[in-house]
């Protein structure tokens, strides 16, 4: 378990100008020789250091390398160097991450409501979160997290690209046991919600055991990222890690993608042209078997 006071001392580190732009030196650096020596963290003599800091003098940088040592920097017989924190906390700098949101005007686009069947939805973020809205019942759905650094200078297409693509490799990572957000163990559930407004379906739910970052959805998405899926989909011209949030609706609608509880069991079913797959998995969201079913002039559809 994290300690909160080393947490705080550590955080406030921070709570100078000075010190987040040294990071932002760092990151400068790294990048500028990663296309020599990609991978490999850079050292920073002191000297260059006071080059790229606009500090009163030497003295005033060494009490603010101080401050940052251990946590954020490591000192080197050449100079300092990044820790993995420096690192993740200065590309949420960069990222705008800090931020309480980012303006983006919502869009309609021509999805269908999942709660009243309502033609079309509408696109918005609050709080840098995106989600769907309806505006018949109010009710939303497809909600994924996004930064500010993605949500400036793209349109409502491409910002639910890239927002979908995000979500793509959080259910694949999580499903793999290890967390999209720290990199700690993750844990994968099923949860029945056949009470709830979307009747008839069960959904994977996984929470990291360190961060507590969660994720929930239709097990057909969990499973989508399964390389038996992919292969499958891939053999019928279709990239299953691309397919957009309204692709799974309207797969749901039509029936293309099915969940089924069998005893101890759930079966996702993936359906395209005359062919099925059909994947058993326990309650852990761990594939058990899978089956290609082909669809012959006698067997159901």
């Amino acid at each position: 378990m994290t300690d909160p006071e080393a947490a705080a001392e550590a955080f406030g580190a921070l709570a100078d100008p000075t010190r987040v732009t040294i990071l932002r030196e760092f990151a400068a650096a790294m990048r500028e020789r990663d296309h020599d020596s990609p991978g490999i963290v850079p050292e920073l003599p002191f000297s260059e250091i006071y080059e790229r800091v606009d500090v009163d003098s030497t003295s005033q940088l060494s009490y603010h390398l101080e401050r940052l040592d251990g946590t954020y920097l490591r000192s080197t017989d050449d100079g300092w160097q990044f820790t993995t924190a420096g690192d993740a906390v200065v590309r949420l700098y960069l990222s705008d991450a800090y931020a309480d949101d980012a303006a983006f005007d919502p869009v309609p686009v021509d999805e269908p409501c999942p709660y009243c069947g309502a033609e079309s939805l509408r696109v918005a973020v609050e709080g840098l979160v995106l989600y769907r809205e309806c505006d018949d019942c109010g009710e939303r759905t497809g909600t994924m997290p996004v930064t500010p650094a993605q949500v400036h200078g793209r349109d409502a297409q491409s910002l639910l690209a890239s927002a979908e693509a995000r979500m793509v490799t959080y259910f694949w990572r999580f499903r793999e046991g290890v967390c999209p957000e720290c990199g700690s163990a993750a844990d994968c559930w099923v949860r029945d919600v056949s009470a709830e407004p979307i009747p008839g379906e069960s959904i994977g739910v996984a929470e990291c055991e360190q961060c507590w970052r969660g994720l929930n959805g239709p097990l057909p998405i969990w499973l989508a990222t399964h390389p038996a899926t992919v292969a499958f989909h891939w053999d019928h011209g279709v990239d299953a890690l691309s397919l957009s949030v309204g692709d799974l609706l309207d797969r749901r609608e039509r029936g293309d993608w099915q969940t089924d509880r069998v005893g101890d069991e759930y079966a996702v079913t993936y359906r395209l042209d005359d062919e099925r797959l059909r994947l058993r998995a326990d309650e852990e969201l761990s594939v058990l078997r899978t089956e290609r079913i082909r669809r012959g002039p006698d067997r159901e559809a």
